[in-house]
């Protein structure tokens, strides 16, 4: 059972590493692998199979599948990329319908905080005697907000096993 636990929260550490690792990278160049978001779809199995509690995973399928249908409409009217709703859903699979809204208000929040920041550092460009920049341009690396919603996930996840009550 001790060894299961660890297995279960070494599973979770590598989830948080790729979250941060497609932060990074859309930090970077804007951009989110494939391979991100695939290595978060196959380790939720193990993350299943090694919870301490049962895990109603039907239902953490239809929050993923929920997600990609309205993220596909969102990247239909050019309003996200495909990296980011293949990432946002990816992340949705392991909140399921329990943590679901707090991985969603928690990537609002960031993503807020996020296109702030750009369009407070576009202003401040544009009177630094650069080439101008219209706000509304400036493409915003929103794999980090998602990954601020997904971390806060994982943390929320690991508490039973951290801090059994």
């Amino acid at each position: 059972m001790l060894a299961l636990a660890a297995l279960h929260i070494a599973v979770l550490f590598v989830a948080a590493g790729l979250l941060i690792a497609a932060a990074v990278n859309d930090a970077r160049k804007y951009k989110i692998p494939n391979l991100i978001s695939a290595a978060l779809l196959v380790l939720f199995p193990l993350f299943v199979i090694t919870a301490p509690r049962p895990i109603e995973w039907d239902q953490n399928l239809m929050v993923f599948v929920l997600v990609l249908i309205s993220g596909f409409a969102m990247f239909i009217g050019n309003l996200a990329g495909a990296g980011d709703i293949k990432l946002m859903a990816a992340a949705g699979l392991w909140a399921g319908p329990h943590l679901v809204a707090v991985f969603l208000i928690m990537t609002a929040i960031a993503g807020g905080i996020l296109a702030l920041t750009m369009a407070i550092l576009t202003y401040m460009r544009n009177f630094s005697g650069k080439q101008a920049v219209a706000i509304a341009k400036v493409p915003i690396p929103y794999g980090i907000a998602i990954a601020v919603g997904g971390l806060s996930t994982i943390y929320m996840l690991s508490q039973p096993i951290l801090f059994p009550g």
